[in-house]
């Protein structure tokens, strides 16, 4: 390891561990709880590139020890992002999405197939893992129409990116209910939750 590399690896975490990962933390909460509301949340970490910060912000205030970490490949090949989640989060980094607590990528089309992922078990549905998304913006992708809980009547979303395949595997995993994961999208400086209770329909109402 190249002392650049050390320092990169043990800078840029959260400045405030505990006030920022329960701030972090608690928009999550809000933005799962009204699926496809776009909630603002400010970068609170620098991670080396290619990481994107809100994705690295959201995996410290949810992961710890006793979690794992699937990086996307876009991500996974650059030297720096794993050592780097692993100081700073002490999740595992794991190579295999179907042990991922957690699977971070870099855009849509650098996702596993969701089908790869873990979703839970009868006993267990929250063993399943999270997904965490960057996207180019929230409007001007495919439209679907959202409902279920959290949600009023109904709730539209169009986040770029996304494509129809992946809004059908989407689809398939709220099959799956009250197994399934949970997808949160980031982009700029805001999120916006997909959890697996949440039923869609591809195309605008």
């Amino acid at each position: 390891m190249t002392l650049e590399t050390r320092a990169d690896t043990f800078s840029g975490g959260f400045l405030r561990p505990v006030f920022d990962s329960q701030s972090v933390f608690r928009i999550v909460l809000d933005a799962l709880a009204r699926p496809g509301q776009v909630k603002p949340l400010a970068a609170r970490t620098s991670p080396p590139k290619p990481l994107p910060p809100l994705a690295v912000d959201i995996t410290a205030a949810l992961a710890d020890q006793e979690t794992s970490v699937y990086l996307c490949p876009a991500l996974a090949k650059a030297k720096t992002p794993a050592g780097w989640l692993r100081f700073q989060t002490g999740a595992s980094v794991t190579a295999n999405p179907a042990e991922a607590d957690f699977v971070i990528a870099a855009s849509p089309q650098t996702l596993p197939p969701l089908s790869q992922l873990a979703v839970g078990m009868p006993d267990y549905p929250d063993r399943s893992a999270t997904v965490i998304v960057a996207v180019p913006s929230f409007d001007g992708g495919l439209p679907v129409t959202l409902s279920g809980p959290g949600i009023k009547n109904q709730q539209a979303f169009a986040p770029d990116g996304v494509s129809l395949p992946l809004w059908q595997q989407l689809v398939a995993n709220h099959a799956l209910y009250p197994r399934g994961i949970d997808v949160i999208f980031v982009s700029g400086e805001a999120i916006a939750g997909l959890p697996r209770s949440t039923q869609i329909e591809i195309g605008e109402a």
